[in-house]
């Protein structure tokens, strides 16, 4: 029961009570007034006629008329006139007795007023005994109305203090429903702070929430520092700081294996090739300084780019790949240019070092083993001697309508979509238990009639280019919705970071999501972690929006910025899924097992799912629930 019905329950009770109280005690004050008044007024009407009659002759016509005279002019009960010998002689009697009160309140009261008596005298000799009784109905009347006025104003006394009394609660109770509100935040993984009240029961309270909630929030950040340096130690190089040769690896295939946004990429490596040479001269200790310059040169140069990353192949090598098309002549001299500049910088007394160079084209058609084979081909191509930039052609790189111009991609992709050319692809996600969690469902487009369906990444930048990407993200939750509407499961969408940040694509959701409100459960849309991260007011306020519609929001390729995910808190997030370059391998990696079994914690302890990307094996299958995972996804992954 709530405060304020308890408060009115008691006001109720206390009025009550009091009501009951004075009305009783003023009732029967009342009722002995009036009993005294009425008893005086008869004795002193009784006295006063008798002496009346007593002076008059006794004719007893006149005298029978006095005493109507007096019954009409009065409010008398009776007027009685009996002989010395009690006989009978005259009596004048109110039959109508109507009262305007109840009669069981005339019961209850019973006013008793003893009738008046006198003696009427003839001479000196008694002419009778005159009695009369007035009337008690007025005295009724009286003491009903004074109780009903009574209860009038108790009751708008009892509603006025209730309204009061509740306006002063709910006032007073204010902070105290601001921390109910804080508690369930913070049931719901929200740790949000509170503004101290001015009461002092209800401060203290407030300033230990408050400080419960900051170490919760402050235990999650720490626990996040500490995965992701888990992470570095796990999957970086510890003299240069970048990644180590096996996740650079994953990371590449990762990006290749990602149909959506890779199309094309460059790979180059940078070769000390007298490393062996300058480690004799200078000793490990300042051969791993120079190491660690030119790492960081180069981290460096990768962090001012996204579309960067850099990793050490071996204690000789280099490399950085992009993971969009880009002059590989260019990047190539470059990252030839940064390595130089290290050694030029150092205060160190540094031998001729002699850096090869040389880079290549990637395709989404160069999967791991073929990336291998690749990079195996470009370090033996690279020797001491070929200190130029060497150019080597992937011949599997295979470029789709390369030669196009931007008016023909327009015609294109305006002919595509006005035609409806475009569906939706399934690949499912499953939970540990076998079942369906969502279907991912990358875009197809058919650029011309009867061709081939090409994935996003084919066109999506050309789409950027000309505005017509917020065209495809509507139809593409077009489509979603119609799918679903037609019996279709659990559709998962990626949302692309300018869409995202869009009012216009948010509106138009919501508009679409409005007319299928039962639609809105099944849809599961992703935002990349660097689009959630880099963007984090825009996403919040876009999962805001997708929230309140029902629908299911999470982060996809999590893994480079785990210190940064107690930032998520506040955003009631549904799930998470991790970057396919921490799971590949993940059989046989001990050190992203720990890593990958801390994030699962971190993530079910604020209330996610946790989905891993890029599942390729049955081996990487099996360990993954062990870890922690709750759902996988990957070309390993089939649905029974």
């Amino acid at each position: 029961m709530s405060l304020i019905r308890k408060l009115w329950i008691t006001i109720i009770i206390a009025i009550t009570l009091a009501f009951g109280v004075s009305i009783v005690v003023s009732t029967i004050s009342s009722k002995e007034y009036l009993e005294t008044q009425l008893r005086m007024k008869n004795i002193d009407n009784a006295v006063s006629l008798a002496l009346s009659i007593s002076q008059m002759e006794k004719d007893p016509v006149i005298i029978s008329l006095m005493l109507s005279a007096q019954f009409d002019n009065g409010h008398y009960q009776y007027i009685r006139l009996v002989d010395p010998n009690g006989k009978l002689m005259i009596e004048r009697k109110n039959t109508s007795q109507a009262s305007n009160v109840p009669s069981w309140f005339a019961r209850l009261i019973h006013i008793s007023a003893p009738a008046g008596i006198a003696q009427i005298q003839n001479g000196w000799s008694q002419y009778g005994t005159l009695s009369l009784a007035s009337t008690t109905e007025f005295a009724y009347l009286d003491l009903w109305k004074g109780i009903l006025k009574a209860l009038f104003w108790n009751t708008i006394i009892a509603a006025i203090t209730g309204l009061i009394g509740s306006l002063t609660l709910k006032q007073i109770l204010r902070p105290l429903n601001e921390m109910v509100d804080m508690a369930e935040a913070i049931g719901d993984k929200n740790f949000i702070n509170i503004e101290e009240p001015k009461t002092k029961e209800f401060k203290s309270l407030a300033r230990a929430m408050n400080l419960l909630s900051n170490r919760i929030k402050a235990m999650f950040i720490d626990q996040s520092l500490l995965l992701e340096e888990l992470r570095l130690e796990a999957n970086h190089d510890p003299i240069t700081g970048l990644m180590n040769r096996k996740y650079f690896i994953s990371r590449i295939a990762a990006h290749i294996s990602n149909e959506e946004s890779f199309n094309e990429g460059v790979l180059v490596i940078a070769n000390i090739s007298n490393l062996t040479e300058i480690n004799a001269k200078l000793g490990s200790i300042e051969t791993d300084l120079l190491l660690k310059k030119m790492g960081q040169e180069l981290g460096a140069f990768c962090h001012q780019r996204p579309s960067l990353i850099a990793g050490r192949f071996s204690g000789a090598s280099l490399a950085v790949f992009s993971k969009l098309p880009t002059d590989h002549n260019l990047l190539e001299a470059q990252i030839k240019s940064l390595e130089l500049k290290a050694l030029e910088n150092s205060s160190k007394f540094i031998p001729q070092v002699m850096i090869s160079t040389t880079s290549s084209k990637v395709s989404k058609s160069d999967q791991l083993e073929g990336l291998k084979a690749l990079i195996t081909n470009i370090k033996e191509k690279t020797s001491p001697e070929e200190i130029d930039i060497i150019d080597l052609v992937n011949h599997n790189y295979i470029a789709t309508y390369e030669n196009n111009d931007e008016a023909q991609w327009r015609t294109m992709l305006t002919t595509a979509l006005d035609s409806k050319r475009l569906k939706l692809a399934k690949f499912p996600v499953i939970s540990i238990g076998g079942e369906l969690i969502h279907n991912e469902s990358p875009v197809r487009l058919q650029l011309e009639k009867d061709g081939a369906w090409i994935s996003a990444a084919e066109f999506i930048a050309s789409a950027i280019k000309l505005d017509l990407i917020t065209r495809i993200d509507d139809m593409v939750v077009e489509f979603a919705i119609q799918s679903i509407a037609g019996g279709s499961q659990a559709i998962g969408l990626n949302v692309s970071t300018g869409a995202m940040c869009n009012p216009i694509y948010l509106h138009k959701l919501t508009d679409l999501l409005n007319q299928r409100p039962d639609v809105a459960q099944h849809l599961w849309f992703e935002v990349t972690e660097d689009g959630a991260f880099n963007q984090l007011n825009e996403f919040r306020q876009f999962c805001m929006t997708l929230k309140t519609l029902g629908c299911k929001v999470g982060i996809k390729h999590v893994g480079a910025q785990i210190a940064r995910l107690g930032e998520m808190h506040d955003l009631s997030l549904d799930y998470i899924k991790i970057d396919a370059s921490l799971i590949r391998g993940i059989d046989s990696n001990t050190g992203n097992q720990a890593f990958l079994k801390g994030l699962c914690l971190i993530a079910h302890s604020i209330g996610l799912i946790t989905i891993a990307e890029g599942v390729y094996t049955d081996r990487e299958a099996v360990i993954l629930p062990t870890l922690g995972i709750d759902g996988m996804t990957g070309s390993g992954i089939k649905l029974d």
